[in-house]
């Protein structure tokens, strides 16, 4: 009788042994943020020991290749990725499990060559414009080309790695190009800025999370959002320099920006843009990158910002 009650302590204390470790499994998140703005406050969130604040513990990948990033989500090596609208389009026609969980900050400008204004920019006859062919670059220099009345003149030159774009855009050997910030702030020193997706109403970045961990993972995806929404608080009271040593090391933000460049006011984490996702949908489906019709809902799980 003893043994058999020995044995069965022995079973409940490995059974909850077990069990612990999953739980505490359950709490960790592995998330791919891009080397741009929008990563910042999952950055900051990490640096404030926010996470931590909110019982959680979060590893953050820095990608600088929406290839890369892609490979690591599919994999299963991540958990959630920060992305735009045209990734969640190209998810869904591949049958990948993912869904958008929120917006993030994304604006894609377009700045010209040094030395040149607005003015002289949409007067030149033939306007080549740097960008990634079939991404939210090549989509952000459509919608301001349309937007500026310029698009019937428009090149487009395919320079997929952004550092060779920006070189190229400063030795002048292209009339413009489409960057994301920071690097579109570092153009516009020398540049101007012709337009950007924001100036649009357009808003396509996002956070997408892998299925896996929308079922399994559901109290931590709701505390990184409420370590995300700190971030955002801290954010938008902090100077620049207070935090900007951490934007050069982790995202490469260009030194002289420190001085000179103006951080967004950051929102806290709300809905994927509807309007976006609309415009978004009807430029793949024009240009037959997609063949099935996502809607909105059917890609969304908006549970753990309401």
């Amino acid at each position: 009788m003893k043994k058999r009650l020995w044995i069965g302590f022995i079973v409940v204390l490995i059974i909850s042994a077990i069990s612990g470790c999953a739980q505490k499994e359950q709490k960790k998140l592995t998330l791919g943020v891009m080397a741009d703005v929008g990563a910042v406050p999952f950055l900051i969130a990490q640096e404030q020991k926010l996470y931590e604040k909110h019982n959680i513990d979060v590893d953050i990948q820095v990608f600088r290749s929406a290839l890369d990033r892609d490979a690591a989500l599919q994999s299963g090596a991540l958990d959630g990725v920060m992305a735009d609208m045209l990734t969640i389009f190209f998810y869904q026609n591949a049958g990948v499990d993912v869904k958008m969980t929120s917006q993030t900050f994304g604006d894609y400008i377009m700045v010209s060559a040094p030395g040149s204004t607005k003015e002289s920019f949409l007067s030149t006859e033939k306007i080549e414009i740097g960008l990634s062919s079939n991404t939210v670059i090549e989509f952000a220099t459509e919608q301001i080309a349309s937007q500026l009345g310029f698009d019937q003149k428009l090149t487009k030159v395919a320079i997929p790695q952004m550092p060779v774009r920006l070189q190229l855009l400063g030795s002048g050997e292209i009339t413009g190009a489409t960057l994301p910030d920071p690097l579109a702030a570092a153009a516009m020193m020398s540049g101007a800025k012709i337009g950007s997706t924001s100036e649009l109403n357009l808003y396509p970045g996002i956070f997408i999370m892998n299925g896996r961990a929308l079922r399994d993972k559901t109290d931590a995806i709701k505390n990184m959002y409420l370590a995300y929404n700190d971030a955002v608080d801290y954010l938008n009271k902090t100077e620049l320099n207070v935090y900007f040593p951490l934007l050069e090391e982790q995202l490469g933000f260009p030194g002289p920006l420190q001085n000179t460049y103006k951080m967004p006011i950051y929102e806290k984490a709300v809905a994927p843009d509807a309007s976006t996702f609309d415009v978004t949908r009807d430029w793949l489906l024009e240009r037959e990158l997609i063949q099935d019709i996502a809607t909105y809902d059917a890609v969304s799980d908006l549970s753990f910002i309401q």
